[in-house]
């Protein structure tokens, strides 16, 4: 099992020696939220609170996800980093294949593309791009993301995108993962067609069942081959219950540790963000890394 950190809603000052840290005690990554900006009247219904309400405010900081990668890049030899979620259907392919290339290049392949369609559709309007057909988009942009990394003269004539002989350098040195965020079935077939899915907090039950519905659905694929993580976020509600283990055995590869306002610290000090990623890495990373 390998651990992963969020530093969503971290102080930007702390952002990278919180990186060299978290390399230093064994975690395998690091993972970044994606927001543009937040408006002051948010009426798309944010899908993961039960009042539909965000969790941060409006002066929390959210760095483009890309520039912090690299910057943390140059701080560190090993740690791997993922937006967790890059809203893909907000950008253009184009744009986003430069960022991720240029990324990959910076940091010798360590950037994973953990991608999702989004949910605020007032995001969707400020930069003119449509809300309603996202999901069809985000397919299609996946496909073009994938030629112009491929480092040769690429074409493609699609219901989203046209273009002939176009070439795109620097290329990734190999393919760029893609693993992919949702938690209705559309967003898991999405899923299934690339690297791996980003879930959120579910019960061990609850994985198995999406765990088969992902083996099935890369079977048909023909993809049952091929390297496939299954992330969720998740933080033990007691040290001593064998959580992990129990997810672990639920078939889950990876866990993405939520932020620290996520796990209710309002307020916490570099210090306290510091020896909580040690205590983390004593209890958890040491004895099931791997």
């Amino acid at each position: 099992m390998q651990f992963w950190q969020s530093l969503a809603l971290t102080e930007m000052d702390e952002l990278i020696e919180l990186a060299k840290i978290a390399e230093q005690v064994g975690f395998t990554g690091i993972t970044l939220s994606d927001h543009l900006a937040t408006p002051t009247t948010i009426r798309s219904r944010y899908p993961y609170t039960e009042d539909g309400k965000p969790i941060w405010v409006p002066d929390d900081a959210f760095p483009d996800p890309w520039v912090l990668i690299a910057s943390m890049a140059q701080e560190t030899s090993s740690l791997r980093f993922m937006p967790f979620v890059y809203v893909l259907p907000m950008r253009d392919p184009f744009s986003v294949a430069r960022l991720v290339a240029s990324a990959a290049a910076l940091s010798r392949d360590r950037v994973v593309l953990g991608a999702g369609t989004g949910w605020m559709e007032e995001e969707f309007a400020l930069v003119d791009r449509e809300f309603a057909r996202r999901g069809r988009r985000t397919d299609e942009m996946l496909e073009v993301i994938a030629k112009l990394h491929s480092g040769d003269f690429v074409d493609h004539d699609g219901e989203f995108y046209q273009f002939e002989g176009l070439h795109m350098a620097p290329a990734p040195g190999r393919p760029v993962e893609v693993r992919i965020g949702g938690l209705n079935r559309i967003a898991l077939r999405r899923a299934a067609r690339h690297d791996g899915w980003l879930g959120l907090s579910h019960t061990p039950e609850e994985i198995v069942e999406t765990v088969v519905f992902l083996e099935a659905e890369r079977r048909l694929l023909g993809r049952t081959d091929r390297p496939f993580d299954v992330m969720i976020s998740h933080f033990p509600s007691d040290p001593g219950t064998g959580e992990y283990e129990r997810y672990r055995d639920a078939g889950v590869d990876s866990v993405n540790v939520p932020p620290w306002r996520y796990r209710g610290y309002s307020s916490i000090s570099f210090d306290e963000k510091r020896r909580s990623l040690e205590d983390f890495a004593e209890r958890y990373i040491v004895p099931l890394a791997g």
